[in-house]
């Protein structure tokens, strides 16, 4: 599957680590928006104004992670991003572009180990550059160095509540930044499935304000009260304090009863391994599927009674689905060593090359993209650009197998969650409701 679930899950691991040694991003202001006529999230300011547009070409910036700089913590692999883009933009181009006007890429690749480097690649893209909208791969708050603090319009990142009342640029994603855990939450409710239980919820310290401000009210909400909560802050880059934090997190919530732990995000990544040299076997419930898929993928090293009737809420990611297919196959004619090679990370073993990441990224993005600016029209600008987003409605996104639905509610695309369950038999996570 592109996107939801092992390649982003992935890449948020990679993330959260890269993190572990720097914060990087644009120190955003908080203001308080007022609710629009609707009811919906209020829209941001989107003025009749052009950035980076001529008559016959529109420029847009392109952000992506430089994963060179953090193999030494984290083998990973994602493949070329320039490659992937630069093919599905010379493709769009070749077809007649966007309402006749074709593309041009600015890159932006972010290093990862670098204090400065977020907010470089901002000032690059939208004071230097002045693209009309930045396009691609954004760790928690970066977007609002774009949409908020140079007012330049986002396709991607995880488009919050939150992050979105600050806004001052149009922004479209596909990714609700955990805003999407409380639906998820009640379908593991649903069946009554938590009543009775005792609780412990722990997330590691980048995704603790999804586990404070959302996970824990959703709880609440379904009338469950954590008997512990626990937040992660030792250096991912160093195992061993990971690992003696997280056997300490675990013996309080056996020594609480705790007989459900909740793992926030890319907890899910580092817990499950410590949890195994214990007896002690709580049911694992997983805010994300990526990372528990992740952890499934090693199977000659792990004992996944850890997993024994684990759930995982998680977008219905399929590989080929939404319009994939198009994508690899203009990617593997621009390279053909890549033939073949572009398969489901979600099928492939942890460390192993996925160049299908950089190409569902590319794939994604520039469709949500030339979707909203096609139907915007050959007068583009924020004001055109966002009241088309606003009146999209269902589009399919490459690597989902629901349809996204695009209104003045919807900027992120209101992808459902769905309830997964692991199956011991296929050693797998399955999709078992919507």
């Amino acid at each position: 599957m592109f996107a939801p679930q092992s390649a982003r899950g992935r890449a948020a691991i990679v993330l959260a680590a890269a993190a572990a040694l720097i914060v990087t991003g644009c120190t955003a202001e908080k203001k308080d928006a007022p609710p629009s006529a609707s009811g919906g999230p209020a829209a941001p300011p989107a003025p009749k104004i052009a950035p980076g547009v001529t008559a016959d070409t529109v420029k847009i910036g392109i952000t992506y992670p430089d994963l060179a700089g953090v193999r030494q913590f984290v083998n990973i692999d994602h493949g070329d991003y320039e490659l992937a883009y630069n093919t599905l933009i010379k493709k769009i181009n070749d077809a007649g572009g966007i309402n006749g006007r074709k593309i041009v890429p600015v890159y932006g690749k972010v290093n990862l180990i670098s204090p400065a480097a977020a907010q470089e690649t901002c000032i690059k893209l939208t004071q230097d550059e002045k693209v009309f909208a930045v396009l691609g791969s954004f760790n928690g708050d970066e977007p609002l160095c774009y949409v908020q603090t140079n007012k330049t319009a986002v396709i991607g990142g995880q488009l919050t509540a939150k992050r979105y009342a600050t806004a001052q640029a149009p922004w479209f994603a596909y990714y609700r930044g955990g805003d999407e855990l409380a639906d998820g939450l009640s379908l593991v409710a649903k069946n009554n499935e938590l009543a009775g239980k005792k609780v412990a919820v722990i997330s590691n310290i980048y995704d603790q304000a999804v586990m404070k401000d959302t996970v824990v009210p959703a709880l609440l909400k379904l009338g469950v009260t954590p008997v512990e909560t626990a937040v992660l802050d030792a250096p991912a880059q160093d195992p061993a304090a990971v690992g003696q934090q997280t056997g300490v997190f675990i013996q309080k919530f056996q020594a609480s009863g705790a007989d459900t732990v909740v793992l926030v995000g890319s907890i899910a990544a580092s817990f499950p391994p410590v949890l195994e040299q214990t007896k002690y076997r709580p049911r694992l419930l997983f805010t994300d599927v990526g990372p528990a898929m992740g952890y499934t993928n090693d199977k000659a090293k792990h004992d996944f009674s850890t997993l024994t009737d684990a759930a995982a809420v998680g977008f219905n990611g399929q590989w080929d689905a939404g319009g994939s297919a198009p994508c690899i196959a203009a990617v593997e004619a621009a390279a053909p060593d890549l033939k073949g090679k572009i398969g489901d990370p979600a099928l492939l073993p942890s460390g192993s090359p996925t160049p299908g990441a950089s190409v569902g990224a590319a794939c994604q993005n520039l469709n949500l993209f030339k979707a909203i600016a096609d139907k915007a029209g050959k007068d583009l600008n924020y004001e055109t650009f966002q009241n088309a987003g606003f009146t999209l409605g269902s589009l399919p996104i490459p690597g989902f197998a629901d349809a996204a639905t695009y209104t003045r509610e919807t900027p992120h695309g209101n992808l459902p969650p769905r309830l997964w369950k692991y199956d011991p038999a296929t050693q797998k996570f399955v999709v078992v409701t919507g």
